[in-house]
């Protein structure tokens, strides 16, 4: 087993704004998600008088999760397309110029 470190590189001027802008979005994501967790039935109107409010107890969980899994998606997804960028040279190894040897 190589038990030597791994080095990343940082990212790349490109990159570096596509992880930016990932994350402003993974963020945004997550403060919606907070605000649907957030919202109270009650805000609404009566709750006796409207037969959709258990429905709404019941839609603002799952609209939060789902909106929170989609900001964790988010990273995931970022993450594994820029390491995946790493290993993928765009020049092939060695001398680029005879002037080197």
């Amino acid at each position: 087993m190589n038990d030597a470190p791994m080095v990343l590189l940082p990212p790349d001027e490109s990159s570096a704004r596509t992880i930016k802008r990932f994350r402003v979005l993974s963020y945004v994501l997550v403060l919606l998600a907070a605000v649907a967790f957030s919202l109270r039935p009650d805000l609404f109107g009566d709750p006796q008088a409207q037969p959709w409010h258990a429905l709404l107890h019941v839609w603002r969980i799952v609209v939060g999760v789902v909106l929170a899994l989609a900001a964790l998606g988010v990273q995931v997804l970022v993450g594994v397309r820029w390491r995946r960028s790493l290993h993928t040279p765009d020049e092939p190894p060695g001398n680029r110029t005879p002037a080197d040897r």
